[in-house]
């Protein structure tokens, strides 16, 4: 039996709490083989859990893993997110996905690892995606999609055919980046926005059609 932590102890946490809790109830198999153990805090955030509270385990810099340890990342913060995943990457730990049962998932998607898919998600065919993106609910990816890994994809954002995107980026709710889009890393893209050609790196996008605003 593997028990699974989450780092992460806020509104992102609890959201993957419950998503495992769904993938339990349609899963036998895996009622057999995981199990959930308890939320991490980061740099000592406070963080907000709730009625979930007596399940933090502590702080990540002073958790110690054990052999029988699963992780996942549920921050929504990218730059967390990677900083997180590949200080425990670094540690040798097993890393969790999240994939939600309420999700459509082409066969033939190539998944890296500790993603994180919510409810309502739909992927289409020859989508690659890279680590630790954390896909939020009733997201749409088109088909030959490229994404590379630490992305946070807000609620019913989408992407459409062949659009390719970096690492780090943010996306808004609502936002819709249109086909064959190239988007570089650690970009802001604010909520409702439409990106037709795409853009750099480390900028805030916004509008229709999306312009820098920083």
């Amino acid at each position: 039996m593997r028990n699974l932590v989450i780092i992460g102890n806020s509104h992102a946490g609890r959201e993957c709490q419950y998503i495992f809790k769904d993938m339990l109830e349609h899963d036998a198999a895996l009622r057999e083989t995981v199990r959930f153990k308890g939320f991490l805090s980061h740099q000592g955030y406070a963080g907000n859990l709730g009625e979930l509270s007596p399940l933090l385990l502590g702080d990540d810099a002073a958790y110690a893993v054990e052999s029988d340890d699963c992780f996942t990342v549920g921050i929504a913060d990218t730059r967390l997110r990677r900083v997180v995943y590949e200080n425990f990457l670094a540690k040798g730990v097993a890393f969790f996905t999240l994939f939600s049962p309420f999700a459509q998932v082409s066969r033939d998607i190539r998944l890296g690892n500790a993603n994180i898919i919510g409810h309502g998600c739909a992927f289409s065919c020859d989508i690659t995606v890279g680590d630790a993106n954390y896909f939020n609910s009733a997201v749409i990816l088109g088909h030959d999609v490229r994404i590379g890994s630490y992305n946070f994809f807000g609620p019913r954002s989408t992407v459409l055919g062949s659009a390719h995107i970096g690492d780090a980026n943010r996306f808004g709710a609502h936002s819709l980046i249109l086909e064959k889009a190239r988007i570089g890393n650690n970009n802001g893209i604010t909520p409702g926005s439409v990106l037709y050609k795409g853009c750099g790196n480390d900028r805030v996008i916004g509008g229709n059609p999306a312009l820098p605003l920083d």
